[in-house]
């Protein structure tokens, strides 16, 4: 993306706020979760590791919608759960978030699927959250940010105007596809999953520190924030995200902005550059 994008407002960072709103088909669960790392039990259903994930939808979502307030967030939701819990994923669109595409579970993941399952994945998961929330939604990130090597040409042809899982660039990028331009935009560096074990305090620290590097830095920058539910919705790490939160609410230079805000505006400024 050239040095010309600038962001609404002449604000300097564009802050973009990701909740993940996840479930695991029966039989997989995260292997991330606390006793799944720590003791696990190979060849049985892990009831314990399904339960700590399945908090994210049952609690960790109202803490967190709670905890945003006024500001947007773009919420990642896989199609089992709006399949499961539709009523919940109606109170996000609601409450005025963001609904994007997440996959089908998080154990769907497009790199592992052929060309033809991953396009019916994709459709699988457009219709449920389409018919939950009457919004077709304009974005899509993968399991693990991994997508395969059709999936961009597969989500344009299917509509969508951005992706999350790319991790190559600073700045969104407008990714050329068979059926047309799909934005790009970088997956966070840090979140609640990967970060946290470093001790609450310094997760809020790292973000608020990324944000005041952003703000110093010459040119526009994007800042990310990414919760899961099951993770950062529960309360010591709210908390924290809270506390985060609060930090971009007072740094006046900052665009907190939906995925598919910034994507359009990238859009809007490629096609003013012709």
């Amino acid at each position: 993306m050239k040095a010309e994008l600038n962001w609404p407002g002449g604000r300097k960072v564009a802050a973009l706020v990701t909740v993940a709103l996840e479930l695991w088909s029966p039989g997989h669960w995260p292997a991330y979760a606390p006793m799944a790392a720590a003791w696990p039990l190979p060849g049985v259903d892990d009831t314990h590791s399904t339960s700590w994930a399945d908090y994210g939808v049952t609690t960790g979502i109202w803490r967190l919608l709670d905890v945003l307030g006024d500001l947007p967030a773009t919420v990642g939701v896989n199609g089992m759960v709006a399949e499961r819990h539709p009523e919940t994923v109606r109170a996000v669109h609601e409450a005025g978030h963001e609904i994007a595409a997440h996959s089908w579970a998080q154990d769907v993941v497009p790199a592992l699927l052929d060309v033809d399952a991953e396009r019916a994945n994709i459709r699988r998961c457009t219709d449920i959250l389409r018919e939950v929330t009457g919004v077709r939604p304009a974005g899509w990130m993968s399991p693990r940010a991994t997508g395969s090597r059709h999936t961009g040409d597969l989500l344009a042809e299917a509509g969508y105007r951005w992706t999350g899982d790319h991790s190559d660039h600073d700045l969104p990028q407008v990714l050329p596809t068979v059926h047309g331009p799909l934005v790009s935009l970088m997956h966070s560096d840090y979140s609640d999953v990967r970060d946290a074990a470093a001790g609450p305090h310094a997760y809020r620290d790292l973000h608020r520190e990324l944000l005041n590097q952003l703000l110093a830095a010459p040119g526009p920058g994007v800042f990310h924030l990414t919760v899961h539910a099951h993770v950062g919705g529960r309360p010591l790490l709210a908390g924290m995200a809270g506390q985060i939160l609060d930090h971009l609410r007072a740094s006046g230079d900052v665009w907190v902005a939906t995925h598919t805000q910034v994507a359009d505006h990238v859009l809007a400024h490629q096609k003013g550059m012709r």
